[in-house]
């Protein structure tokens, strides 16, 4: 990381109101850096000190899910992978900083992006839903008319 004081001794500037930098000697608290700046902080972390300390000041902002590429998420598209170790990343689709040992990769149309275990179950759980769906509508279980949004009609937006 590099120091944001501009000062040798990495002291907090006057105006951030008594908010301590980041240095590479010191992981405290710092509200100046933007979203993105603590995203990468977190691609790039080497200790789990500065993972932490990014993990909590991401968890700060407020998320902004992105479900456009929901009609993509199918199971045979995802890869989910369980490590022996903590690992800190933002999940594509909810937007959240998450630290798990699961991380689920997902090939989108627009590349591979890094999803969590949740959305991971809401994406495989929708899909399975969908064929049961289909099969009862079959069956003449649920009624290929209207009701209860057992048909189908709809669900493709949020």
């Amino acid at each position: 990381l590099k120091c944001l004081a501009q000062a040798p001794s990495c002291a907090p500037p006057a105006h951030q109101g008594g908010a301590r930098a980041l240095c590479p000697s010191k992981m405290v608290k710092s509200t100046s850096l933007t979203k993105t700046e603590l995203v990468d902080v977190l691609h790039t972390a080497k200790s789990s000190k500065e993972r932490n300390r990014a993990v909590k000041l991401l968890k700060q902002f407020d998320p902004m899910p992105k479900y456009e590429f929901d009609d993509e998420g199918f199971k045979n598209k995802m890869q989910p992978k369980k490590y022996d170790y903590l690992l800190g990343y933002m999940c594509f689709r909810c937007d959240k900083v998450k630290q798990s040992n699961y991380k689920v990769l997902w090939n989108t149309s627009k590349g591979c992006k890094q999803i969590c275990h949740g959305c991971y179950n809401q994406l495989t759980e929708r899909e399975e839903i969908a064929i049961m769906r289909v099969a009862n509508q079959k069956a003449g279980i649920i009624p290929k008319g209207f009701g209860l949004g057992l048909t189908g009609v709809g669900d493709g937006t949020r």
